[in-house]
């Protein structure tokens, strides 16, 4: 009995996300070519650690990226590590990192020839820095200012502003999402990355548009359901 109160109580106190989920969204990729394909989203736990997938796949291309996470009550998502893979047209080109926390230390795996680099504080990967940022929000918490984020092949810092809640039509149908914006420092205007997050489906990613000069990486929510659910 002690057994399954315990467990009650800790299902209870995980929050949503952490319980895992599957989400689809339409993809608009354009890297030199304009590619129309469906991308899902899953988060799932393996043993003490979480693994959340992005996966694409379009007719001449894919891209897939993947990050391993331990999560924490206190404090929210921490990554182990995270990769990143492309192919179009045949050619293929990734990126591998790994967090070292316990000597402190960021490791590029696919260059292993370049020097370890100590893990920059409240360092995120392109996927988990959504999940802790849900977590923040999901319990009240203040967001920071600014976030050390892997992007292309280093971390960057970011700045983050949230906006409004905003009533979106997405093919998942109309829905409340707030949005926000992370920018660097002396931003050039043809780069921008916005998002925006649904309090309903606990601050899971509605849509997403970055650009980066001639490139654009967008998502639009076409489905949902959280593990154990039909």
């Amino acid at each position: 009995m002690l057994k399954i109160l315990f467990l009650l109580t800790y299902l209870v106190c995980l929050p949503a996300l952490a319980r895992g989920y599957e989400a689809k969204y339409d993809m608009l990729w354009s890297v030199g070519l304009k590619l129309k394909a469906e991308a899902t989203e899953t988060l799932k736990k393996n043993g003490n650690r979480y693994q959340i997938i992005l996966d694409a796949k379009a007719s001449v291309g894919s891209a897939n990226e993947t990050t391993n996470l331990l999560y924490f009550p206190e404090s929210g998502w921490r990554p182990l590590d995270y990769s990143y893979t492309q192919n179009i047209l045949g050619r293929t080109k990734g990126r591998h990192f790994r967090f070292n926390w316990n000597t402190g230390m960021l490791t590029w795996l696919h260059q292993p020839e370049r020097n370890e680099l100590p893990i920059p504080i409240n360092a995120l990967d392109p996927l988990g820095f959504r999940l802790q940022l849900a977590y923040l929000l999901m319990n009240e918490k203040d967001l920071p200012n600014t976030i050390n984020m892997l992007d292309g092949d280093d971390v960057k810092a970011r700045t983050i502003s949230a906006g409004e809640l905003e009533m979106l039509d997405t093919p998942y149908g109309k829905i409340e999402a707030q949005k926000f914006m992370l920018t660097e420092d002396n931003p050039a205007s043809e780069r921008s990355f916005e998002f925006w997050l649904a309090p309903s489906l606990d601050y899971q990613l509605v849509k997403l548009q970055k650009h980066d000069r001639k490139r654009l990486f967008a998502l639009t929510l076409k489905a949902f359901k959280k593990s154990g659910t039909p």
